[in-house]
């Protein structure tokens, strides 16, 4: 009977401690709780991010995030995503690794590693590579839902958002539309921009635009409303109407086309050159990375004389080997070469914008010209940083203000200096102190249990 008690107890006294794990671990894993006592808080959210969740509360929010399955920044965006949850109990959190499961990666339009798709209230946002700033940025936009029209100027033979081919714009439209945008096509032959018009795209134009359609994106311009053009090289003798236009704005564009042989040495072609060069003091590319590349393209600078009131500021440049060439027929026989009296050297700008601020405080015009559309195009987009580039010269175009700016929070070395009374009294401390009072504790609990014993 003692035996079948014991056993009994042992049995109780087992389940009880079983039980005890699974609710303490229960209530870890739905009640997390970190304390942060770093001095720069390091391990905590930022206060922006932090008030963003909490206005998110009322509804779930859903992210998806494509990492591969042993990535290490993976670990890093889990820990992450642990803090946002914290401050949002109804994220629901889910990693997907691309190359496990590349159905569901194309149904949600992800074509980069370390893409992480958010949704909240039948909305979305992508963000590649994310940081607490971007991800902050991405969840204000969801919040606070705009609607921004980008319309495509047609008529001159431009790139079509709808074509499907390599020299197409279809993928662009579809990564505009994933990002919230509204595209469309218009024409502005009747003299004007449709109102409704915030950003307008002229892709490619193979011919001039008219008097009438130059004075219409002049006016859109004044209007405060952002535009983008991506003009190509032209043949020697045309596309002199397109550089007369672009000084009204102070952009130069060159009549040329960049060489660039270092990009043979990252399997590229020298009519296609590589960029990683970017100006930090401008929004489009102060946080932007990645190398982009432009198949046969021109310079686009601040020209010689700005107009009053407007601010020109390059955005990308070529590497320093690159050069631009002059001699266009020369080059259409595969004959090229620096020509030190004709020719300018790199780095050379294949960027610009422009931005004129109304005086009183208003909406502002935004203007940026590139030397090259195909970079834009199909063949072409997914090809490094071609996709974000565009994205980003759009989004500032928009004069989107949903954003919000998290300065980066780094550990600091900062040395303790102590005067001699300081090191004295911490050398008793550490030496004396501390130590005897182990000592005194461990004698007192001894003698305690030799009284007991």
């Amino acid at each position: 009977m003692k035996q079948l008690f014991l056993r009994f107890q042992l049995l109780f006294v087992s389940l009880m401690l079983f039980t005890t794990f699974a609710l303490t671990y229960a209530v870890l894993t739905r009640y997390n709780q970190r304390w942060d006592f770093t001095r720069e808080k390091i391990y905590s959210l930022a206060e922006p991010t932090a008030k963003i969740l909490d206005q998110m509360k009322k509804s779930p929010l859903e992210v998806k995030a494509f990492y591969p399955l042993q990535d290490p920044g993976r670990r890093e965006f889990e820990s992450f995503l642990k803090q946002v949850e914290s401050r949002h109990p109804r994220l629901k959190a889910e990693f997907i690794d691309p190359d496990r499961a590349p159905r569901t990666a194309k149904d949600y339009g992800v074509k980069d590693l370390y893409t992480v798709v958010m949704k909240y209230e039948g909305r979305q946002e992508k963000v590649i590579r994310p940081t607490e700033e971007s991800f902050s940025n991405a969840l204000l936009r969801l919040l606070n839902p705009k609607t921004f029209q980008i319309c495509f100027l047609t008529g001159h033979e431009e790139s079509s958002i709808l074509q499907q081919d390599r020299s197409g714009l279809s993928y662009l439209r579809e990564s505009l539309v994933f990002n919230n945008y509204k595209v469309d096509e218009v024409t502005a032959q009747r003299g004007d921009i449709p109102s409704e018009c915030l950003v307008t795209v002229v892709a490619g134009p193979r011919r001039d635009l008219d008097a009438q359609e130059y004075d219409a994106l002049e006016r859109f311009f004044q209007s405060g409303k952002g535009i983008l053009f991506l003009i190509d090289p032209m043949d020697e003798g045309t596309g002199v109407s397109f550089r007369d236009f672009f000084l009204r704005f102070g952009i130069a564009l060159g009549a040329d086309v960049i060489v660039d042989k270092m990009s043979r040495m990252v399997g590229g072609d020298f009519l296609v050159p590589l960029v990683s060069q970017y100006v930090i003091q401008h929004p489009v590319t102060a946080q932007f990375k990645l190398p982009t590349f432009y198949p046969v393209t021109r310079t686009v600078q601040p020209s010689t004389e700005t107009p009053k009131g407007i601010d020109v500021t390059p955005l990308a440049f070529t590497g320093s080997g690159s050069w631009a060439e002059s001699d266009l027929k020369s080059l259409e026989n595969g004959e090229t070469d620096f020509d030190a009296g004709s020719d300018l050297t790199g780095p050379l700008a294949i960027a610009a914008a422009a931005e004129k601020k109304d005086v009183l405080g208003g909406a502002s015009g935004r203007l940026i010209a590139v030397g090259d559309s195909d970079f834009a195009a199909n063949a072409y987009l997914d090809l490094s940083g071609n996709r974000d580039f565009i994205l980003a010269m759009i989004q500032w175009l928009t004069q989107d203000e949903r954003a919000v700016t998290i300065n980066p929070r780094l550990a600091e070395f900062k040395p303790l200096f102590l005067k001699d009374s300081g090191r004295a009294k911490l050398l008793v401390w550490v030496l004396g102190i501390i130590p005897l009072f182990f000592l005194c504790s461990g004698s007192a609990w001894l003698f305690y249990r030799h009284k007991t014993a």
